[in-house]
């Protein structure tokens, strides 16, 4: 018995100790298994908050709002675990692409690591060089748009991306990309559209005046450039007899401009539809030693001929047009697109008013002539001293509605006899004539007592130069004239220009105060284009900017400018403050404004400026598709 009871004991204490290991082995491998899935789910949770950041990221204030598929490189630049999008975009496998480079799956240039970004003739090179730059030198890049060969054809993709470093160590890049090709297509289409005449199939003033500003640029290295002509028909006949039919007019215009296309064939150079009835040419020589003053003249005179030549229809009736020549030479330094254009519009002006040899030479190259400049002054003071100027109004329209929230008061001059002058350079002579002030405070109660028929929603804006702050008691001046006016404060706004001239000193700052705190609301004029006016935004209570015209213009031509337009929207959003877009001559400016959070725009396409009798507050047009 004892036997048999220790037999049973050991079977017993055997059995026990099996058990309890196959329990304890159980237990240790269901525990591992569970932290093995707890750890893998961690990882995916990760993972998928890694790409998340990475797509937050990418697509802050970008065009490509979501991507067609995340990629990641290592050090080398190779493809790692490309997406199944990726892939398939490719027609490759996943293997296949993770054997790849970047920069050889989008063939970019070699590009030396330390050297800034290259330029070619005064232009930014492409975005593929662009891309290879960033790559070579470990920068972020943001909606680039890269062509890509696959299959025999070129696709479009929009390239977001930016280095990941782990403990001071390169790993690599993270970014999405997204297949634009349709979108590329349309912009490109539109970008012909809007630089194109229909009627007389020849580029438009925009176009012809960015091509003109690149030869400017190009001029001191390339001085091909030796003089613009504008030419103006300015009456119009049919069998010999003045004519203002628009119908037979529109048809001369057609024909003038098959002429100047087959002119710019033979001598080379640009021909554009400058204005309405004015055409532009200015030709590309490649000998400037050669191209002087006679030249210039009997190529105008070859011009004339060439537009005053008579069209015969097919029912034997003869349209013909008397033309009339502007010349202004192009200098090689000193010399803005502004200047040349003011230039050849004055010499265009002296040209209509001659009986023969309708054409004229504006033989100044800087617009700096002593005696001019002096009967410039005198004419501006006594214009200033006479109310000879005249103020319109241009809408401003809540981008998000449609609605119209108030008008910007612009003036205008159009008694000058020295011929037309662009309202920035009569402002100028305003200010060197020494009658700013009294200018500005004309503007500011005209304004403020046209305003006050308005209905109560809408605010009037006024310029006044920056220069004006830096005077005692500016602010008190401004808010009697408001009460003179019985315009409530909260319904003016004055948008500050000529900010090279505001200082950073008290009386400015217990002007803009004083003013802020009553309700006037200040803007910063022409925000990007210089003088510190980030420092103005951390100084002064500004409440709202307005991006500059030649930002919103260039949009879809000019990835820099889109760039800088939805940083500076970005921007105003940290600040809490609004943003006005000048320059919409769209309905495409308007969508992608309005899509990355602008307030406010304004432009002709919302509305050209007229006088204070003529003006409308309906709901515009554009209020059916505000949403968008």
């Amino acid at each position: 018995m004892a036997q048999h009871f220790y037999g049973v004991l050991a079977f017993l204490t055997l059995s026990l100790f099996l058990e309890m290991t196959v329990c304890g082995l159980f237990v240790i491998g269901v525990s591992g298994l569970g932290r093995y899935l707890l750890q893998r789910l961690l990882k995916d949770r990760l993972e998928q908050r890694e790409r998340n950041e990475i797509v937050s990221m990418m697509t802050r204030g970008s065009d490509s709002h979501i991507g067609d598929w995340i990629w990641k490189t290592d050090a080398n630049g190779c493809i790692q675990t490309p997406s199944d999008g990726f892939c398939l975009l490719l027609k490759q496998s996943a293997e296949e692409v993770a054997g790849l480079t970047l920069a050889d799956l989008l063939a970019l240039p070699a590009i030396e690591p330390g050297r800034p970004l290259p330029w070619t003739d005064g232009q930014p090179l492409s975005a593929s060089m662009h891309l290879a730059h960033c790559l070579a030198n470990r920068l972020a890049f943001r909606d680039l748009c890269i062509p890509v060969k696959l299959g025999g054809e070129t696709v479009w993709w929009l390239m977001t991306g930016h280095p990941v470093f782990s403990q001071c160590v390169f790993q690599g890049y993270r970014g999405i990309g997204a297949n634009v090709t349709e979108q590329r297509t349309a912009r490109s289409a539109y970008a012909e559209r809007i630089r194109h005449d229909e009627l007389t199939g020849l580029p438009n003033r925009l176009a012809f005046c960015e091509q003109l500003q690149n030869t400017l640029l190009e001029k001191v290295a390339f001085p091909r450039l030796c003089a613009l002509l504008v030419l103006s028909l300015d009456n119009f006949f049919c069998d010999g007899v003045e004519t203002h039919d628009e119908a037979l007019r529109n048809v001369f215009l057609s024909e003038v401009g098959v002429r100047l296309r087959q002119f710019g064939q033979k001598k080379p150079g640009v021909a554009a539809r400058y204005g309405n009835v004015e055409f532009a040419f200015f030709p590309v020589v490649q000998d400037p030693l050669s191209s002087g003053v006679e030249d210039a003249k009997a190529l105008a005179l070859e011009l004339m001929t060439l537009l005053e030549k008579p069209t015969v229809l097919h029912d034997g009736v003869v349209l013909s047009a008397r033309a009339s020549v502007g010349i202004a030479p192009a200098s090689c330094k000193g010399q803005s697109l502004e200047t040349l254009l003011e230039a050849v519009d004055m010499a265009l002006h002296d040209a209509r008013e001659k009986i023969q040899d309708r054409y004229s030479f504006y033989e100044r190259l800087t617009l700096e002539d002593e005696e001019r400049q002096r009967y410039l002054l005198q004419d501006v003071r006594r214009a200033v001293q006479e109310r000879a100027f005249s103020l319109v109004y241009q809408p401003i329209v809540d981008a998000q509605t449609g609605a119209i929230s108030g008008f910007e008061a612009l003036s205008r001059w159009s008694g000058s006899r020295h011929g037309p002058l662009s309202i920035e350079r009569v402002i100028s002579l305003i200010e060197v004539s020494g009658r700013g002030n009294e200018f500005d405070f004309w503007v500011l109660e005209t304004a403020c007592e046209a305003a006050g028929k308005w209905p109560s929603h809408l605010w009037v804006a006024v310029n006044m130069m920056a220069s004006q702050f830096s005077q005692p008691n500016v602010a008190e001046r401004i808010l009697t004239t408001l009460s003179r006016a019985g315009l409530d404060p909260r319904r003016l706004q004055i948008e500050v220009t000529e900010t090279l001239d505001l200082q950073p000193e008290p009386v400015v700052y217990h002007a803009f105060q004083l003013l802020d705190r009553q309700g006037v609301r200040l803007v910063l004029d022409d925000f990007g284009t210089g003088f510190a006016a980030l420092s103005y935004l951390r100084l002064f209570p500004f409440s709202k900017i307005k991006l500059d015209t030649i930002f919103v213009q260039d949009l879809f031509q000019d990835s820099r400018s889109a760039a800088i337009v939805r940083n500076a929207i970005e921007l105003a959003v940290d600040l809490g403050i609004a943003v006005t877009a000048e320059g919409v001559s769209s309905l495409e400016h308007y969508r992608f404004l309005q899509t990355q959070g602008c307030n406010e725009v304004q432009g002709y396409f919302l509305g050209r400026p007229c006088p204070a009798e003529d003006l409308v507050w309906d709901p515009l047009p554009l209020s059916s598709f505000a949403q968008v």
